[in-house]
């Protein structure tokens, strides 16, 4: 029987994955699993070099309003960074042949609701980000969503013939969720337990006031363990240097 959080998963991939010419599903053991994407033809191929082990990298972004606040002594925004410094990470990374081929990414956005922006595809495929701030910062049901993206990524591949990674989930922020508390414990709940089952690895950038703000720092930690960078300023090339 199917359960509540299957039909929730393939609610999320109908909904934000229209653009995906078939999608298929099969029963393993009781579970509704998602079998392997099959794009148009302009679009990007469902997997690259599958004889290879690949890795999942999902962005999960806040664009609440506040990421739209003009910076001072300057003419952008914390937004127009964040979107100019994920465009150079592609860039950055595609000069790089082997990584290029392994590493796929997704992003997804969040405020009062959230969007999946990019689904996984190869990194060489990834299209432009052009996020805009507004709202409000949620982020139990964004990242909820993102832990189920990481985990049919990783499926996928086993289908697809490659070994996975452990997938990385990266939160970048400027404030405090506005999630209620129940809401809250649970989506960390799961998180940890994840994250202790090495099924995935939760990082997360705090950037502007919030690098100062206790509530903050502490909600992260709960998620990320000590998976917490703050960022001073809005430069956050530095930080996707590791690649």
């Amino acid at each position: 029987m199917q359960s509540k959080r299957d039909e929730k998963v393939l609610q999320v991939y109908k909904k934000h994955y229209a653009k995906l010419t078939i999608l298929r599903k099969f029963k393993c053991k009781g579970e509704i699993l998602m079998e392997q994407f099959f794009f148009n033809n302009t679009e990007a191929p469902a997997i690259v070099n599958a004889s290879e082990h690949h890795m999942a990298l999902l962005f999960l972004l806040d664009t609440s309003g506040s990421m739209g606040a003009q910076l001072m002594g300057s003419n952008s925004t914390p937004i127009n960074e964040l979107n100019k410094a994920i465009n150079r990470f592609k860039a950055e990374v595609c000069q790089d042949e082997h990584t290029k081929d392994i590493l796929d990414v997704a992003v997804v956005e969040f405020n009062n609701e959230f969007r999946v922006v990019q689904e996984f595809s190869p990194i060489e495929y990834l299209k432009p980000v052009e996020l805009q701030a507004n709202g409000t910062t949620y982020l139990c049901e964004p990242l909820n969503v993102a832990l189920d993206m990481v985990t049919e990524r990783s499926r996928f591949y086993r289908r697809s013939g490659a070994e996975p990674y452990k997938p990385w989930i990266v939160i970048i922020t400027d404030g405090m969720a506005m999630d209620d508390s129940r809401s809250l414990s649970a989506a960390i709940e799961r998180t940890t337990e994840m994250v202790g089952q090495e099924k995935v690895a939760v990082w997360s950038l705090v950037v502007g006031d919030a690098t100062e703000d206790e509530d903050v720092l502490h909600l992260l930690h709960q998620i990320c363990g000590k998976r917490v960078l703050k960022l001073e300023g809005y430069d956050f090339s530095g930080f996707l240097d590791w690649a």
